[in-house]
């Protein structure tokens, strides 16, 4: 196993972390019986769920080799 792979690992799973924590967030309140965040909180939490999405991908993409010279 090669070190860069561990470290897109990591990178996909932080992604993956993120994405979930901010999605749970966002869901709670409408389809879960929680109380939902106010307007500016739930903005920021949108945000941190499309970066987390886009961590999520960068690393999978690059631990899985896609688009990378054989």
């Amino acid at each position: 196993m090669k070190i860069t792979s561990l470290f897109f690992g990591l990178v996909t799973v932080v992604g993956l972390s993120i994405t979930l924590g901010s999605g749970y967030l966002i869901v709670r309140g409408p389809f879960l019986g929680g109380a939902a965040l106010e307007p500016v909180p739930l903005l920021g939490t949108l945000g941190v769920f499309v970066v987390g999405i886009i961590v999520l991908t960068w690393g999978m993409t690059k631990f899985a080799g896609v688009g990378a010279r054989v």
